[in-house]
This record gives structure tokens, C-alpha cells and sequence, in this order.
């Protein structure tokens, strides 16, 4: 299938430093080609998958000729361009005609930026068509995650222990209060308690004789009415 293939160069002048002179005209943001596109290492040309698409790129370095004079910067260093292209639609094919066209491009821009380093403002390229393949997007099957292990519900546990603990202070509590409430132990049997009564009348007292509590009727009252 056919695509597009957006021209771009990075390059360094004689007293400017690398920037990017020429970039892809549909880009809003250009930094990733200077993070890209970097010096080769004795290869003709590399590839590099970007999120906006397919950066390929390769070298040149600039003659006499094409320079309009010395083919060196201020510190004596070859004036070397990074040129290629940016394809956004897919995998391009052998890609050795495309970097003829856009090292063309390229020199043109370089020639125009020569003339005015301080003043040149990077330019926007026009894509032209070229072979790609097209990327198949890949459909990966759906994995069930793992069943969670069950774990023990600890809120429960500690909402039985506060149960199990209010139940016993409320029982120390009732306990401690059942035993303020108790009755005073009876007195000792006085010396006028002369026999313990079997079935005492209703006017009945009890007091202590020897570690036992007996029951006896209560005396007359010795005052008179």
C-alpha cells in the first residue's frame, strides 16, 4: 500500500549547534527526532518506531561544494547532516530511494540555513508517497485473572471479641453491683435469746450464735402502751 513520507533534517552549522531544521508539517512537537535520530555507527541508515510513526534517517556529510566554502565548524569538526523521513502509516519499504530524496531536501534547507545561522527559523516539510507495509495491529486473547484466595473476614473476628469483652464487663459490672446490695450480716445473739424458734411468729428477728444464723420470736416490747 502506499503512504506518506515526511522529510525531516538535524544538523549543525558552522557556529550553531545540532537543531532540527526541517520537521514534519503535521507534528505540534518535535523534540523526539533530536532524541532519535543520532549519529550513526558505520551503518548506512537505521529505523526507529516512534509514537507518531516510523523514524528512518542516515548521514551525510557536507562537501566543499555544497557548503559554499569550508566543510568545517568553528572548532574544525565535518559538518554532518541527519536527514530522512517520518512515515506515520505504516512500515516502509526498502527505504534507499527515500533517503536519496530527502538527503536532495535536505541540502537545500542546509544551504538556505548556511546563508543565515542566527536568523534561520526551522522550516515545515510536505510529505510525498512511498511503499509500506501495513501494521496489523495484534489481537492478544483475553486471560481470566486468578482466583482470589478467600481471606478470613477479620472484621467479624474483632466484632466477636468486642462482644465477648463488653458481655464480660457488663458482668462485672452487675456482679459489682449485686454485691454492694447485699444485706448486712445479722448481729450476735444477745444474752436474752434464750432457744432458737421452730416456726417463729410473724414479729421473727434473727442474729448469730456460734457461726449460725437462728431465727427466734422477738421479745415483748417492755414499755408500756
Amino acid at each position: 500500500m502506499t503512504g506518506r513520507a515526511w522529510p525531516f533534517l538535524i544538523a549543525r552549522g558552522r557556529r550553531r549547534g545540532y537543531s532540527a531544521l526541517l520537521v514534519p508539517g503535521f507534528l505540534r512537537e518535535h523534540g523526539f527526532l533530536e532524541a532519535t535520530a543520532t549519529p550513526l555507527d558505520d551503518v548506512p541508515s537505521r529505523a526507529a518506531a516512534t509514537p507518531h510513526g516510523v523514524l528512518v534517517w542516515a548521514e551525510h556529510t557536507v562537501t566543499a561544494a555544497e557548503a559554499r566554502g569550508e566543510p568545517r565548524d568553528e572548532y574544525g569538526r565535518p559538518l554532518v547532516l541527519l536527514h530522512g523521513f517520518l512515515c506515520p502509516d505504516g512500515d516502509p519499504a526498502p527505504a534507499a530511494a527515500a533517503l536519496t530524496r530527502t538527503r536532495t531536501t535536505a541540502l537545500a534547507v542546509y544551504d538556505r540555513f548556511l546563508a543565515d545561522e542566527e536568523g534561520f527559523r526551522t522550516e515545515r516539510s510536505e510529505p510525498f508517497a512511498i511503499e509500506v507495509t501495513e501494521i496489523t495491529e495484534v489481537v492478544r486473547p483475553r486471560v481470566s485473572p486468578p482466583d482470589t484466595p478467600v481471606r478470613p473476614v477479620r472484621g467479624l473476628a474483632w466484632a466477636g471479641a468486642g462482644v465477648l469483652v463488653v458481655a464480660a464487663a457488663v458482668a462485672a459490672v452487675v456482679g459489682f453491683a449485686s454485691a454492694g446490695n447485699d444485706a448486712p450480716p445479722p448481729p450476735e445473739c444477745g444474752p436474752d435469746v434464750v432457744a432458737p424458734s421452730v416456726a417463729p411468729a410473724v414479729s421473727a428477728a434473727t442474729c448469730v450464735r456460734g457461726g449460725t444464723t437462728v431465727t427466734y420470736s422477738a421479745p415483748p416490747s417492755r414499755h408500756p402502751a
